[in-house]
């Protein structure tokens, strides 16, 4: 009964820890990023930053070890 309350709780809040973090990356570094930028009219690249402390490690490593294509990881960052 134990085991199954705590397994409930850790994937219950996996899922708000990530959003969190995702918030947390966006209030510290994205926002003031775009308002320094506003006014010299350059924009940020389209896309998202990534995770904190990850960016967009999960994705390249799933497209080098996992998919060996990696071709497709730098023509999905091309196109963006």
């Amino acid at each position: 009964m134990e085991v199954t309350v705590a397994m409930g709780v850790l994937v219950g809040a996996l899922p708000v820890v990530g959003l969190v973090a995702w918030w947390w990356n966006e209030v510290w570094y994205a926002l003031p990023v775009k308002f320094q930028l506003s006014g010299t009219g350059i924009r940020l690249p389209a896309g998202h930053m990534g995770f904190p402390f990850l960016g967009e490690m999960l994705t390249f490593l799933w497209y080098f070890k996992v998919v060996k294509r990696p071709d497709d990881f730098i023509n999905s960052k091309r196109r963006k």
